[in-house]
Order: structure tokens, then C-alpha cells, then sequence
């Protein structure tokens, strides 16, 4: 095999083709010479312990930081935040022009359109409900109930029935928060068995993974596979972004599939229906009464607060609570109230809790304008009590005057002792497990199902990749900041940071010398950060060909990888609550990478003026570079092989590879694949 001619084919050598010409070609490399690559390349991983290695080292002896940029490695997160703060100031400047009561509605109706669109796909299939068993106390009886949200999508539930009640009785819905136990979680059992003692019809479900739902059921243990409540809802949410829908629809799919099984209930007044749930049953109710009209009283608990508060302290949440585009589309917390308003809504809270109670006082205050101008301002109510992430008695109270009042159905509203039932009492399948009983469809095959495709190509295309990506080149570079060099036993680059207008972050940067240099520079980025570059084993090859290497860590890699960075989205390590974080803006993660490509364009143009610039990508950064190359023509070869690994396969494989995942930019497998996306797309500077 010749070298390729690079200038016929327009693109780069692969790693593979590189491996190649080595092989076939002897007088390339001698075996002698192989050892003393594996020995520079063995030195090279020992030496990557310098101090100097940092760019931002501005006191190489001491490992002194610039101080400025100490907390630099958390440019992806303040990117993704900064956005947000944008996009929600923007629509708090909108929320101030609304004053009149028509001003309102004409709000609501917006709000109605756009909030959970591609909820329009699912059919109202039926029900197939049945009562598998009962369970008998003194004053009710439970029905354990099995019914279809979707076609063989089971849903496992129980109504609670009082014997003492009014023909037909208020029900309220209650919705379980992150617990693996479902509604059978003594703590949900205390609400619900106090609700039922006071004569309200209580009907509560497992959530998407939880409970009897397991998505990724290990049959062995009885445990998921991928981890908690949290971490299985992440991983199927992650899934779902692909085709361009949120998880957040399957769960208030639920929630509108759980009240058409009400309507088939005579015992049930329609008219008096309420929803409450803590935590991620509180999320669920806000979003469930928001979408469906037939909800009359809504109570979510330790849930609402507000986005930037939220950004601010927790940040992004797991998947289902990050409806697609959210932030983009111009919604925050209060919006789940203003749709609904004026229908009565309590907004339960505690003090201490890790949803920013400073957020949850700042929503009531806005939620108030909405009710005020719809005429009901007493509809809109605050409970607030000392606390943590915890439903308290003093709240659960103010829970059950609420629905009393709200619902018509007076009575005494003290916290009563319950008897809960055991776990296995309220299991509505033979095992616990829908898997290992019903068997049934999961969230995984109605990704499929739903999955739809249309091909783009050409402009189309091009468009659709920069809507997608969110990519925004409206960075300036400022400055090239020099820091000094950064020695290896065979190489040398030399260290800068480069600023922007937008003073967000500073990229690091490395400039690999080359001591024959041909007037050409290579922009070679790998989805390790720029030291593997140094490391890497065809390094050499590419010096030897007369270019000049500039690599960078781009946001989330080398020194702009926050290790420190917590959230309840991460899957086998892979942070994706970034990736929820910037969705909710209308970004991706290669959309934001890109941008961090065209700094250092700016930067090569910039310091190699009238020079030949050429491309190449390894590893993750291959989605990145697609998305930089599709929109601005600058490389005169491009070699982004990668890409062949990233298609239709995420959408077929049920356990995905989650650090690929990280990389797939969300909704763009509706309309290519990545392996024919750089066939289709002009990459060349012509």
C-alpha cells in the first residue's frame, strides 16, 4: 500500500491506513525503531506527571495557577449555565409585559402549544386494565391494577378505596418520588393511607423505573442493571434525546393514561380530581396537571423551584425532569403553574431542601401575577417548613386541608399513625417484576417504535446539524496568552491559553514544534485532551510530513474536565448531566465543543498566517469537528473517520455505550447517520 496521495483524496491518513503503510512499507520503520517508539511513548506517559504541563502554570517550580482561571476546568458547566441565564432572563422580561387577563391567556395558549409536543405521537391504545388482587384493611380496600399506557407498555398500580366515602368520591393521584420501592415506600404510604382515612379514592403508580417497572432488570438479582431509580431513568432519557423526544413524555404519558383508567371508575367524580407526590412525584404532578386539563387541584412537593436557582446550587436534574429544549422554548418552573391557573395549586416546600427554596419563593411570587389577573388569587397557595428533602408533618397537613378544601370533601386534617403494608402485600405482578411475569414492552422498544427518520442532504443538512448542535460562533479570540514550554523526552509544544470576548472560559492550548517545517499546520483534536496528542504513537509520522501541530482540550477534556462535577445523571462515569443541561438550552455537547474549534482556528490563522490548514480528530471529538467542518470551510484535507461509530445502531442497542452517547448530538439520528453525514456535507476549503 502507497502513502495516500493526500492531495487526490482530500482528507488525511486514518489510524489504520497509517498502521498500514508502517507495516507494508519496512524502510518507514525498523524494529529498532518500534522499540524506541514504545520507549518514548512509555517515558512520554511518565513525564505527563510535570508540573509544566499545565498551560495555566504561571509558576513552574511551585505549580503556581493563574488565578483568574483556577476554576477553569468548569468551562463546559458555565458555558451551558450562561446560556441559561440568557435565555431566562430573557423570558422574565416577557412575564413582565404580561398584565391583563387577556394577556395572560394568550400566554397560557403558547405555553399549551409547545410544552410537550411530541407527546402527539402516542395513540390512546386501550387500556386493557385489570384488578389482579385486593388487599382488605378496616376502613379500605386496595385493588392492585394492571393497565397499558401503551401498546404492552404495563403500568403496575393500586387504588386505594375507602369503605366510608361519597358516591362518587374526589381521588387524588399520587405520584412516587425516586425511591426503587414505587408507591409501596412507607413514607408514600403514610400520605396515601391518611389521604384514604379522610375519604378521598387514592390511585397511585410506579413511576418509569421504579417499583415493579424496572427497565434493565437483572432476572438473576432482582436489581437494575444500570444502577437507581435515577441513573435508569438518565440512561433511558439519554436514548429518547436521540430520536428528539424527552423521557419526561413517557412519564406524563402515564400520568394521562392513569386518568383515562379513572374515567372508566363510577366510583370516581371526574370534577374532583387531585395530584400531589414529593421529589420526583413532585415533578411528575407539576408536569402532569400542567399537561392535562383534567387535573382540578395540584399539590407537587419539594420539586418546584426555579432554573437559574436550581443551575445555581443543584444543577441539572436526571433525565425525566428535563422536558426537550425546555429553557429554548422559553419555560421555567412557574410556567408549569401559569398554564393551569387559576385552578387551585399548592406549592409545597421545605426550607433546607436541595431544590432552592429561594427558587421555590421567587415562583410563588411569579405564579401569583397569573392568578391575580385571572381573578383568583386565593387559588395560588405556599407551604413552606422547616426542613430538608423531606415531606414533614406540618406540610402533610397543609396537604390534606388543601385537597379537602379544594376537593369538597371537609373534614379533620391531623396526620393519623398508619400499618403499612408490607412490599410483597402490594405487588401487583407474581414477582415483583414486570419482566419476570407480564413480560411487556420497556421505554427502550417505544423508542423504536416511535423512532421515525427522514434523510437529509446537502444544504438541508447543514441547516439541520447547526439547529441541532445549537452551535453559536460568536466568540471573538482576544488574546493568546503564552505560559511557556512544555518539554518530552523527544518533543516540545509550547503553552497558551487563548481568551474571549465573552471572558467564559480560556482555552488551553499546545503548538507541537516542528523542526522542518513545510508552511503547514494541522488542528488535530482528540476527545483525551491535547497531552494525548503528545502521546500519541503516529505523532512522529505527522511531524515528519512537515506539519506543525495545534491541539486544544475542548470544554469537558484535559484541563477543561471538571472532576469535581456531580449530578444524578451520570451513567458508568459519563456525566450526563451535562448533556441534560445543555439540551434544555437548545445546545449539545459537540455543538459547544465546536465552538471551542473555531477559537482555535481563529488562533492558527491568527499565528500562521497564509498557511495551509488542515484537520484531524481521534476519538470522541470526531462529532465536534463534523459540526465546526459542516458549517465553516477552512481545512484543506479532513480526516474524521470516527464517525462510523456513531448511527442508527443507538437507537437498536438496548445497552448502549454510554461514553459514546456523550458525544451524539440529541434529535440528529431523525435525519442522518454520522457515517454518511461527512459524505453528504462539503468539509473542504475548496
Amino acid at each position: 500500500m502507497e502513502k495516500p496521495t493526500e492531495q487526490k483524496t482530500g482528507r488525511l491518513p486514518n489510524l489504520f491506513e497509517l498502521f498500514s503503510i508502517f507495516t507494508q512499507n519496512p524502510n518507514l520503520i525498523t524494529m529498532n525503531r518500534l522499540i524506541s517508539l514504545l520507549f518514548i511513548f512509555t517515558a512520554i506517559i511518565s513525564f505527563g506527571q510535570n508540573k509544566n504541563e499545565s498551560v495555566f502554570s504561571s509558576d513552574p517550580g511551585n505549580d503556581g495557577k493563574w488565578l483568574l482561571y483556577k476554576h477553569n476546568n468548569e468551562a463546559l458547566y458555565t458555558i451551558i449555565t450562561n446560556k441559561a441565564f440568557q435565555l431566562l432572563n430573557e423570558r422574565d422580561k416577557k412575564i413582565e409585559r404580561l398584565q391583563t387577563k387577556e394577556d395572560w391567556q394568550s400566554y397560557q395558549h403558547s405555553l399549551k402549544g409547545k410544552m410537550f409536543p411530541s407527546i402527539s405521537k402516542f395513540e390512546r391504545g386501550p387500556l386493557n386494565a385489570q384488578i389482579t388482587g385486593t388487599l382488605k384493611r378496616d376502613n379500605f380496600t386496595v385493588e392492585k391494577i394492571l393497565f397499558e399506557s401503551h401498546p404492552g407498555f404495563y403500568v403496575t398500580a393500586a387504588m386505594f378505596l375507602p369503605k366510608k366515602r361519597q358516591n362518587p368520591a374526589p381521588c387524588v393521584i399520587y405520584c412516587s418520588g425516586h425511591s426503587d420501592l414505587g408507591f409501596r415506600n412507607e413514607v408514600y404510604q403514610r400520605v396515601i393511607f391518611n389521604l384514604v382515612e379522610k375519604g378521598f379514592i387514592v390511585f397511585a403508580f410506579d413511576p418509569i423505573g421504579q417499583g415493579e417497572r424496572f427497565q434493565y432488570l437483572d432476572e438473576q438479582t432482582g436489581k437494575s442493571i444500570i444502577g437507581g431509580p435515577t441513573t435508569e431513568h438518565s440512561y433511558a432519557g439519554v436514548q429518547t434525546l436521540f430520536t428528539g423526544t424527552s423521557l419526561a413524555d413517557y412519564f406524563v404519558w402515564d400520568g394521562v393514561r392513569a386518568l383515562d383508567y379513572l374515567e372508566t371508575r363510577k366510583e370516581v367524580d371526574m370534577t374532583r380530581i387531585g395530584i400531589t407526590g414529593r421529589s420526583g412525584g413532585g415533578t411528575q404532578s407539576a408536569m402532569i396537571a400542567a399537561f392535562d386539563d383534567r387535573i382540578y387541584a395540584a399539590a407537587p412537593e419539594c420539586y418546584i423551584t426555579n432554573l437559574k436557582r436550581l443551575l445555581q446550587s443543584k444543577g441539572p436534574q436526571d433525565a425525566e425532569q428535563n422536558p426537550y429544549w425546555f429553557i429554548k422554548k422559553g419555560f421555567d418552573h412557574p410556567d408549569f403553574i401559569h398554564i393551569r391557573a387559576p385552578k387551585p395549586t399548592l406549592i409545597v416546600t421545605t426550607t433546607h431542601d436541595f431544590f432552592s427554596q429561594q427558587g421555590a419563593r421567587e415562583t410563588f411570587s411569579e405564579a401569583q401575577k397569573s392568578f391575580v389577573a385571572l381573578g383568583k388569587p386565593e387559588n395560588i397557595q405556599f407551604a413552606e417548613d422547616m426542613g430538608k428533602h423531606e415531606s414533614t408533618k406540618k406540610n402533610r397537613e397543609t396537604v390534606y386541608a388543601f385537597f379537602q378544601k379544594t376537593l369538597n370533601l371537609p373534614g379533620d386534617n391531623k396526620d393519623v399513625e398508619i400499618e403499612p403494608f408490607t412490599l410483597e402485600e402490594l405487588w401487583v405482578t407474581s414477582t415483583g417484576q414486570l419482566k419476570t411475569s407480564v413480560k411487556g414492552k420497556t421505554v427502550f422498544d417505544l423508542n423504536k417504535m416511535y423512532f421515525t427518520k427522514e434523510e437529509l442532504n446537502g444544504t438541508f443538512l447543514k441547516e439541520k446539524l447547526r439547529e441541532l448542535s445549537g452551535v453559536e460562533f460568536n466568540r471573538k479570540l482576544t488574546a493568546a496568552v503564552y505560559t511557556g514550554i512544555y518539554k518530552t523526552e523527544n518533543h516540545e509544544a509550547e503553552k497558551y491559553f487563548l481568551e474571549n470576548d465573552k471572558n467564559d472560559f480560556a482555552l488551553p492550548v499546545y503548538v507541537i514544534k516542528n523542526e522542518n517545517p513545510t508552511g503547514k499546520v494541522l488542528i488535530w483534536v482528540s476527545g483525551e485532551g491535547k497531552k494525548a496528542i503528545l502521546e500519541h504513537q503516529y505523532l512522529n509520522y505527522y511531524l515528519k510530513e512537515g506539519y506543525t501541530i495545534v491541539t486544544a482540550d475542548l470544554p469537558g477534556t484535559g484541563e477543561l474536565f471538571d472532576k469535581e462535577f456531580t449530578g444524578d445523571g451520570f451513567v458508568k462515569g459519563v456525566p450526563f448531566n451535562y448533556t441534560f443541561g445543555a439540551n434544555i438550552i437548545g445546545k449539545s455537547i459537540p455543538g459547544i465543543q465546536a465552538e471551542a474549534i473555531d477559537l482555535l482556528v481563529q488562533f492558527a490563522k491568527q499565528k500562521f498566517a497564509n498557511t495551509q490548514i488542515d484537520a484531524l480528530t481521534d476519538g470522541n471529538s470526531s462529532t465536534a469537528m463534523l459540526v465546526f467542518a459542516s458549517q465553516k470551510k477552512v481545512f484543506g484535507k479532513f480526516s474524521n473517520e470516527h464517525l462510523l461509530k456513531f448511527d442508527q445502531q443507538f437507537i437498536e442497542t438496548e445497552f448502549y455505550d454510554p461514553e459514546k452517547a456523550f458525544h451524539i448530538i440529541p434529535g440528529s439520528l431523525s435525519y442522518f447517520d454520522y457515517s454518511e453525514a461527512s459524505q453528504k456535507l462539503d468539509l473542504l476549503d475548496n
